[in-house]
């Protein structure tokens, strides 16, 4: 027999009426299902369940599992990108790096006409109207000069009007567009009364409510 005098010994003495226990052989530890010790038998062997997305690891898959799931994005806070020159911050790293070009001056021109962009990714797609390409919507007459604004236009043929023209999302009303372009621009909404700034003007409203009475009081 291949068990240590440890383990006998907790076989041996434990009362026939009492549940059996899986002892580990290798510690004083016990466990009430083989799979447990098992599981458990891994940590003394060295065994690691690396997580891929950072540098931390487990000796169980369970613990693993769970651990990955602070990696997705529904289980997260969204992230911001702050500006170090202004109060502004951004949802996107690509817009932050966009902004940080106007700090400095930077503009892309046209070498075709007098336009200039903060943004090269926007002078790519403002040549694409010089080179004559087009892409046809097959529902309308309506046709641009980059595919990405035609899956935009797409989308008003299946109701969503209001497509934001510096990402993917589209909207139904104008409002939530209008809403949403203000993260893009790093537009933040700053209460007179503490140091919290909000995304929305709506947001800071509520806070005014719940937070501050008239006197400009912290509310308790």
């Amino acid at each position: 027999c291949n068990q240590s005098a440890y383990s006998l010994f907790h076989f041996q003495e434990a009362p026939s009426d009492q549940p059996v226990r899986h002892p580990c052989d290798k510690c004083p530890k016990t466990f009430s299902q083989k799979g447990q010790l098992k599981i458990h038998l891994l940590s003394h062997e060295g065994v690691r369940y690396p997580c891929d997305q950072c540098e931390r690891s487990f000796s169980q898959k369970n613990n693993l599992k769970r651990h990955r799931l602070t990696h997705d994005a529904e289980y997260r806070e969204p992230v911001r990108y702050p500006c170090d020159r202004c109060v502004k911050s951004f949802s996107q790293k690509q817009d932050l790096k966009a902004h940080l070009l106007s700090h400095d001056g930077v503009m892309f021109p046209c070498d075709k006409c007098t336009k200039t962009f903060s943004n090269k990714r926007h002078l790519k797609r403002h040549e694409r109207i010089h080179d004559g390409v087009r892409y046809p919507c097959e529902l309308c007459t309506s046709s641009y000069s980059d595919m990405s604004n035609l899956k935009k236009h797409l989308l008003t043929h299946e109701g969503f009007g209001f497509p934001c023209d510096r990402c993917s999302k589209s909207f139904t009303q104008k409002v939530h567009l209008k809403r949403h372009l203000l993260s893009h621009d790093g537009i933040r909404f700053p209460c007179d009364k503490c140091s919290n700034s909000f995304s929305r003007e709506d947001y800071l409203k509520t806070h005014h409510l719940i937070m501050h009475d008239e006197s400009g009081r912290k509310a308790h």
